[in-house]
């Protein structure tokens, strides 16, 4: 994994240096939480006090909504059984899809969002037994 540094934020653009690399990317803002997609993946940067650039902390796919997105598609059903990487929710946020994914091998207890819903970050979108 590369390290991902934010260097400015320019309208609704962040320019952010991956490697040796820089890019431009969207983001959202919540409260001092800058989060932004790259290369499929989500980071988020806590910029509370941060006085210079500020690194980027990867946030792995979990069952949660990693920012505020519409649920555009449910793969799975209660009771179905999943490998780890599975694929559970599909999530449109910042014009982009998101897979979320099963973090480890199990059963699908609880699916606590309903497609064409609108979730905000932290929303507990399935429950693993």
């Amino acid at each position: 994994m590369n390290d991902v540094e934010i260097i400015a934020i320019r309208g609704n653009d962040a320019e952010i240096r991956v490697g040796d690399r820089t890019h431009i990317v969207p983001f959202i803002v919540q409260g001092s939480i800058v989060s932004f997609a790259f290369d499929g993946e989500i980071y988020s940067v806590d910029t509370a006090g941060a006085g210079g650039p500020a690194r980027a902390r990867h946030r792995d796919h979990a069952l949660d909504a990693p920012m505020p997105g519409v649920v555009l598609k449910i793969l799975v059903e209660v009771g179905s059984v999943v490998a780890k990487g599975t694929p559970l929710v599909i999530l449109e946020a910042m014009k982009m899809e998101h897979t979320i994914t099963a973090p480890r091998d199990g059963k699908i207890a609880a699916i606590n969002c309903r497609e064409g819903e609108m979730v905000q970050p932290g929303a507990d979108l399935v429950t693993m037994e």
